[in-house]
């Protein structure tokens, strides 16, 4: 046993760094109580993760707070990577406005992620030279009043961050090496937001339009090749509502017209197809191979449908299509006779380009069993799909894929020949 504690504490101090970084801190920190080599093996680490929303009590978050503090000024180098997830209404802003302080005098930060589940708190972030990846959560956030933009910052990820006009395009015009946005903004304060992207680098944009958003725009992006834009709509959502998200969103698409991947929530179709919108239907994707759609059945219906065609028609090198569905509400043996026929209106032979010469791949994600106007879109892709290869329709294994699901998709008009559909869960 001695020979095997003296080779364990014999290891280089990089290897008993790597290993501390795959345990939390608390049990890195208890590493020092192996032997005196392990004593201050802790101390070297650059990668700190903190999880204090695990409760509430005040008197509990006090005390973590404190040894928090403690463990970033006991760090002897600097710090590379700082996760907090933290949980308070009282203290959060100066909480936090204390830790990026100790981290901005460490020097080094280079991934910044924070995650505050208590309340919006306000967050007055230092100038970190070396961040490359900026990762907020739930907070008021604010630039110094001397801010020249992070050069190194490479990934920008906001959810739910509250930021003014002038600061957000700061942030974005000061990134000259942006690859990533990803973004859920409100305006801080009586302007509402207007963005602009001239981002030679950026590769990947998703953004989340709410009522405060006015317009996006991409002006200089030729790297780009991934895009995701949703709504933050309900729905019950008014015509009024949808008419809010539709003029910024018809822009954006227009500026990422040349992506090879797009993403498309429900609710974005919806507003779409509820007002009027021609621009946004005679967008072409030109180098588009891969479409994804994901949102909440409820805001399926036939009109929604026939905006998802009519995209369809826009993207003529399309070869892979993604439909994800949550929380259906409608099943299909409890549909009216009617609301059947509506679909089924659409359910016809068309003559659209990807679908004659490049889709090969429909998958489907379900929670529960297959809403009406998601059946309806596998039976008119595989009505109309001539080269298509495979249909995976994905579901929970304990919900089981109704048998009459099954017999409907045996039994629809396949255009390829060849087409093989299967059902899997998922794990």
């Amino acid at each position: 046993m001695a020979e095997e504690v003296d080779r364990l504490s014999a290891l280089p101090l990089e290897i008993k760094t790597s290993i501390l970084h795959l345990l939390a801190i608390d049990g890195a920190v208890r590493t020092s109580t192996l032997s005196r080599s392990w004593r201050d093996v802790w101390t070297h680490q650059s990668n700190l993760f903190f999880d204090l929303s695990c409760s509430d009590d005040p008197e509990w978050l006090r005390e973590w707070v404190e040894i928090a503090a403690d463990v970033i000024c006991s760090i002897q180098g600097p710090i590379i990577d700082f996760d907090l997830c933290y949980y308070a209404e009282t203290y959060a802003s100066l909480d936090l406005f204390r830790f990026l302080h100790l981290l901005f005098h460490k020097g080094g930060l280079q991934k910044l992620w924070i995650y505050n589940t208590g309340c919006t708190a306000l967050v007055q972030l230092p100038y970190f030279q070396s961040l490359k990846v900026l990762d907020l959560s739930d907070i008021h956030l604010r630039l110094p009043s001397d801010f020249q933009g992070f050069e190194q910052l490479e990934a920008l990820r906001l959810s739910c961050v509250f930021i003014f006009q002038e600061d957000i395009q700061l942030l974005i015009d000061g990134s000259k090496n942006l690859k990533v946005f990803r973004g859920s903004v409100h305006s801080d304060g009586l302007v509402p937001l207007s963005l602009t992207f001239n981002a030679p680098l950026l590769t990947t944009i998703q953004y989340y339009f709410t009522e405060s958003m006015t317009q996006v725009r991409v002006l200089n992006a030729p790297c780009l090749e991934e895009a995701d834009i949703s709504a933050r709509i309900g729905p019950e959502s008014s015509l009024e509502e949808c008419a809010v998200i539709v003029a910024p969103a018809t822009k954006l698409m227009a500026d990422i017209a040349m992506v090879s991947d797009f993403s498309l929530d429900f609710e974005t179709l919806k507003c779409f197809s509820q007002v009027p919108a021609p621009r946004a239907l005679t967008i072409q994707f030109p180098r588009l191979r891969s479409l994804h759609l994901e949102g909440m059945n409820p805001c399926l219906d036939q009109r929604v449908f026939a905006t998802f065609c009519c995209l369809l028609r826009n993207m003529p090198i399309l070869e892979s299509l993604e439909i994800k569905c949550f929380d259906p509400l409608i099943m299909l043996g409890d549909l009216d006779e009617p609301d059947a026929l509506k679909i089924n209106e659409c359910l016809k032979k068309e003559e659209i380009s990807c679908l004659e010469q490049s889709l090969r791949r429909l998958t489907v994600s379900v929670t529960k069993s297959i809403h009406i106007a998601v059946m309806g879109m596998i039976c008119f892709i595989m009505l109309n799909a001539k080269v298509l290869k495979l249909v995976e329709i994905l579901h929970w294994e304990e919900n089981e894929v109704e048998a009459s699901i099954v017999q409907a998709l045996n039994l629809v008009e396949k255009a390829s020949s060849d087409v093989n559909v299967v059902f899997s869960s998922m794990e």
